[in-house]
């Protein structure tokens, strides 16, 4: 039996944060703030636990009530067909299985000091790779947990590979490397089939060592996709070296085209290549076999330019002469190529906030948004305003306002990618902290 750390199962709460009126978990009793502690004797450690067990027509839980001290019995019945009617408040109950790995290329640990502190917790669930798509090693799982996998068919699941030499993974993941490939096989000949990621650092698992990780690759066919991705790094990261130029970004294109035809590449190396011409070599939808690698940043931009969501900024831009969109400088060098009429309404933010190689609008804070887009506005003399796209020398430290404080800037298109679920950007603002300091309307597409 591996040692690895396990979930806290004896402190797991399956708290419920909402239950449908008229459902049979109303009509049996439920309400918010309860806690399901076991279904048919059987405890829950996540929602998986509950999806297995809760197949049922009629299960007894054991229910903990926050009104009451000691936990009861509960009978739920349901007709065919029927949902139960009920969610959670989370769907791990037992706690975030975190990382034991040391990974020279962690952005985790690349981060400025003062962030909250939910920006450095460290996942590497498993369970999480399989209902939410994260990327995993693998290196933290006991035996029980691979056999748990095996039993309720946790496929597909997404494996961070990055290198298959063991020297090499141990010091780019650190001493618990080889229980990932251990794993790995186990599960590939259990049948679960993965989608793995190759985080590229250039000069260390490039060149002959990535030749090497795709030909073990192309071997087990239960790896159905493959992903190579750039190593992005902050200003306080202590490697500070990648794919940032157009030659070794071009190079590593056409070495793929030659060695791995079938592993698709994230869309920063073609960004990268072929600056202010990417569109003429960006690959077609078929390169991308229907995306499965979205998620991963693998084919964004062709499913942006051939989807809806391109037509329905540039019916914006259309309709409101003083709307600007703002997004990282990764897109917004691709708007610009995409739509020149408009560049000069197109504000590509520099992330100054984490420095380094970060270009992405995902990665965005309100804090470069703010300072950036009051650089570059300018204001006549009867208030109206002209968006540049590049900074002005005589640039007012805030947004210019008439004698009512109003802003002349009518809208300001931001990125949904920049907020989290709660609504904040990574420096912990709103979008309503931007609005107000901009004194503009804030459109998130």
């Amino acid at each position: 039996m591996m040692s690895y750390p396990q979930s806290n199962h004896d402190n797991a709460v399956a708290r419920i944060a909402m239950v449908e009126p008229g459902s049979p978990a109303d009509r049996a009793g439920l309400v918010q703030g309860m806690a399901v502690l076991a279904i048919d004797g059987e405890p829950l450690r996540d929602i998986l636990d509950w999806y297995w067990c809760a197949d049922e027509l009629e299960l007894e839980l054991e229910i903990q009530d926050p009104s009451s001290p000691a936990p009861r019995a509960l009978i739920l019945k349901r007709k065919p067909g029927e949902a139960w009617g009920l969610a959670f408040s989370e769907v791990l109950f037992d706690g975030l299985r975190t990382c034991v790995n040391n990974c020279s290329f962690c952005f985790m640990r690349m981060l400025p000091e003062g962030m909250r502190p939910s920006l450095s917790v460290r996942d590497d669930d498993y369970r999480l790779s399989f209902l939410h798509g994260n990327f995993v090693t693998l290196t933290n799982l006991s035996d029980t947990e691979v056999q748990r996998i095996i039993d309720m068919r946790l496929s597909p699941l997404n494996v961070s590979l990055h290198a298959i030499d063991p020297e090499l993974r141990k010091q780019m993941i650190g001493d618990n490397h080889s229980r990932g490939i251990e794993v790995l096989e186990q599960l590939l000949q259990a049948d679960i089939e993965f989608k793995a990621q190759i985080v590229l650092m250039c000069g260390i698992n490039d060149g002959a060592v990535l030749d090497e990780t795709l030909a073990w690759i192309a071997e087990r066919p239960g790896i159905k996709a493959t992903g190579v991705v750039p190593y992005g790094y902050t200003r306080y990261a202590k490697i500070q070296q990648g794919f940032d130029t157009a030659e070794s970004a071009l190079e590593l294109i056409r070495h793929m085209d030659q060695s791995a035809p079938k592993v698709q590449l994230a869309d920063e190396f073609y960004i990268k290549a072929w600056p202010g011409e990417v569109l003429r070599h960006l690959p077609p939808a078929e390169y991308y076999d229907g995306y499965p690698l979205l998620a991963d940043g693998i084919g964004m931009l062709r499913s942006w330019i051939d989807g809806p969501d391109s037509d329905a900024l540039l019916a914006s831009l259309e309709a409101y002469e003083e709307q600007m969109v703002v997004t990282g400088e990764a897109f917004g060098a691709v708007l610009h190529e995409f739509w020149p009429e408009y560049s000069n309404r197109i504000l590509p933010i520099k992330n100054n906030y984490f420095g380094g190689n970060v270009d992405v609008a995902g990665l965005l804070t309100a804090t470069d948004i703010i300072e950036q887009v009051a650089l570059h506005m300018q204001t006549d003399d009867r208030g109206r305003s002209s968006l540049q796209g590049r900074p002005h020398r005589a640039a007012p430290t805030c947004v210019q306002r008439d004698n009512h404080g109003r802003s002349s800037l009518q809208g300001l298109l931001l990125p949904a990618e920049m907020f989290n679920d709660d609504g904040l950007t990574l420096d912990n603002k709103r979008a309503a902290d931007i609005a107000e300091a901009l004194g503009a309307e804030l459109i998130i597409v």
